[in-house]
């Protein structure tokens, strides 16, 4: 019997949604657009145009009450995400959110208990590295011991932002719109790797700074974690830097694994090394054969090519399926009708942004953070600003100390 093909309506359609709706047309076996919705009619009419979608809406509850919507993107800024994935769960929607799952913990929780009345619906948030082979790869290693214990690992994010990148969106990096800076933006994808690879975080200390960039979320964050396995992680990232790329690297007894990327690549690379070099061919050999690299991908010059003759016979060049949202995408429109989980559901994504969370609360009271971060916890509906934190600390001393522990 063949499969029911999947209507996708898509919520924002701001500089994220090509990423989604690309995806979407990549995979016509199993989807088709039929809605966008952003406050901005000028910007969804030029996404339909672009994309092909049938309808455009300014309110997105237009867009929820239509039948033959099935599945429904948030391409939307993080401080709408809670009240749009919530609303879409409860039309009956499959949902499939943008990274950070929202910006507080608090609207985090309300988000999962949305999507536990809705059991019968799947919910998930795009971290897209999730379906990476090199990604797999690695946490398959830590979680079959091919590594032996876990002894520590290194996060490196940097990325390069001008000053036109926080103009374009007015509140962009700033803890009210995004809920932080490069940690929460920009980092948060090497954030939801590490607590994948490594687990529940204990304790987590950090300092961060603005130094350039016209935002109220900070540029530059440094800052480690200790994990309940009792492995150490660092962590530095930055939008100061003058190249993009990224890197986590996890160092066990038997061996130890990098994988590198950047943030306008499909794909990453991946290496293992050990003092053993049997060892590190058996390594080797086994994450490429039970995760086997994406194709190589196209060199710029037939890209072009291809768009040049896409143009002429009147028709949208669209990449290789293995490029960019698409892989992840599929993971999610599969797991639809079928009793696998989907590949970040709420409760999952929830994890790296109470990390992130502790981080700043840490960066902020100059303190050492101790998880889980609990509901009671005076920062667990928002990470408000330092003057306010300060003023927060002389006025309420006693609960604020009690919800840290000293550095």
């Amino acid at each position: 019997m063949p499969r029911k093909l999947l209507g996708i309506g898509i919520i924002g359609a701001g500089g994220i949604v090509r990423r989604h709706a690309v995806a979407y047309r990549c995979l016509p076996e199993l989807a088709r657009l039929v809605a966008v919705a952003d406050v901005d009619k000028d910007r969804a009419n030029a996404a339909k145009r672009e994309h092909g979608f049938a309808e455009i809406y300014t309110d997105y509850r237009e867009l929820l009450g239509r039948d033959n919507i099935d599945v429904v993107s948030i391409c939307t800024p993080p401080h709408l995400h809670s009240r749009m994935v919530i609303d879409a769960l409860d039309a009956g929607k499959h949902v499939l959110c943008e990274k950070p799952i929202a910006r507080t913990l608090e609207e985090a929780d309300q988000e999962i208990a949305a999507a536990e009345r809705q059991a019968q619906l799947k919910a998930s948030c795009v971290y897209q590295y999730r379906s990476d082979p090199t990604h797999k790869r690695v946490r398959q290693m830590i979680h079959s011991n091919s590594l032996g214990r876990i002894l520590m690992a290194t996060v490196r994010v940097r990325a390069k932002r001008m000053p036109g990148y926080y103009a374009a969106a007015p509140g962009r990096g700033s803890r009210r719109i995004d809920g932080g800076g490069v940690l929460i933006n920009q980092a948060i994808h090497q954030l939801d790797a590490l607590v994948s690879f490594l687990g529940t975080p204990v304790e987590a200390s950090a300092i961060m700074q603005t130094f350039l960039q016209p935002t109220e979320g900070e540029d530059t964050l440094a800052g480690w974690i200790k994990f309940e396995n009792g492995a150490f992680a660092t962590i530095d990232c930055t939008v100061c830097a003058h190249d993009e790329w990224f890197a986590i690297e996890v160092i066990g007894e038997n061996a130890q694994t990098t994988v590198r990327g950047t943030t306008d690549r499909h794909d990453c690379t991946w290496k293992v090394a050990s003092k053993s070099s049997a060892v590190e061919r058996a390594l080797r050999m086994s994450g490429l054969s039970d995760f086997p690299d994406l194709p190589a991908g196209l060199p710029p010059w037939r890209v072009k090519a291809q768009k040049a003759v896409h143009k002429v016979r009147g028709r949208q060049w669209l990449p290789p399926w293995y490029w960019g949202h698409t892989p992840h995408v599929r993971d999610f429109l599969n797991s639809i009708g079928s009793l696998d989980p989907p590949p970040v559901p709420p409760r999952e994504a929830r994890r790296s942004l109470e990390l992130a969370n502790g981080l700043y609360i840490s960066a902020l009271t100059r303190k050492a953070v101790q998880f889980p971060i609990e509901r009671d916890h005076i920062f667990y509906s928002g990470i408000p600003s330092e003057r306010r934190i300060n003023s927060t600390e002389t006025s309420r001393g006693s609960t604020f100390r009690s919800s840290v522990v000293p550095a």
